[in-house]
């Protein structure tokens, strides 16, 4: 059984155009945004679910992101996850909307986002989902052309843990996109679950070392991820199965994990 635990998807009406802005911004992309497609790739690698982010840039499409998203709730096969932001008018009432309706958690991602996750405005964001709601960060660099400042840095996002130690958090990309190191000093052991996700230069890395870090972590806490449709699914699940872990530890990762913190 494999959970796909992070990939983007938007509905049929503006999924091409998003295709067409973050190829422009990445270049070419391994798929598109639309859900036809998750499904599709899904399919084609035996995925039992994959958890969808559904992202709004600013705050006048917060709700429409929200309404496909609770389109979706109820889908066996795609977990839709909502999106908020603190410069909403009335974004407690979203927030109860999105929970009335079954969805289980929202992305926030700095990268397409306006924010720093941990200023005051995103503080009382956090104390309305309260320890039912699954948090999931892009974390370590906001990648770009130009590279963008990383406003979610481990450090930050140790900081966000210890303000709200109950919350669910997942932290993207090993906790830190090229920020291991700083990973290690201010994540590593605490209660946050992280995502396998890593660019694909990260596949030339010491497989070894890279194991250790899983098991350094708890790989009771790592979820499987493919960042759909931006990278090889077929690359990141080889990669992730070719690690030196051992039967449990890879069921864990494929998808243990994720069936325990979305209560599948």
């Amino acid at each position: 059984m494999i959970i796909n635990c992070h990939a983007h998807i938007y509905s049929d009406k503006v999924a091409q155009a998003v295709t067409d802005v973050v190829t422009k911004r990445f270049g070419p992309l391994y798929s598109s945004f639309s859900v036809s497609s998750l499904l599709a790739d899904m399919e084609r690698f035996g995925m039992e679910a994959a958890v969808g982010f559904c992202l709004a840039e600013r705050a006048k499409v917060v709700k429409p992101c929200n309404d496909f998203v609770i389109s979706l709730a109820k889908n066996k096969k795609v977990i839709p996850f909502g999106t908020i932001l603190p410069d909403l008018e009335g974004y407690k009432e979203e927030i109860k909307r999105l929970k009335y309706n079954g969805v289980k958690g929202i992305k926030i991602s700095t990268i397409f986002q306006n924010l720093y996750p941990d200023e005051e405005r995103m503080l009382s964001i956090y104390e309305e989902l309260g320890a039912d709601f699954v948090v999931y960060f892009h974390a370590g660099e906001d990648l770009g052309r130009p590279l963008k400042e990383a406003r979610t840095t481990p450090k930050i996002l140790a900081k966000i843990h210890q303000m709200f130690p109950k919350m669910k958090m997942v932290a993207a990309h090993f906790g830190g996109l090229h920020m291991l190191e700083e990973v290690k000093i201010h994540l590593w052991g605490k209660e946050i679950y992280f995502d396998t996700v890593w660019t694909p230069g990260f596949v030339g890395s010491d497989k070894k070392e890279i194991a250790y870090f899983i098991q350094r972590h708890g790989s009771h806490k790592f979820l499987f991820g493919t960042d759909f449709p931006i990278y090889d699914t077929k690359e990141q699940l080889d990669w992730v199965s070719s690690l030196p872990l051992n039967a449990e530890d890879l069921e864990l990762i494929l998808y243990k994990n994720a069936k325990r913190l979305l209560g599948l």
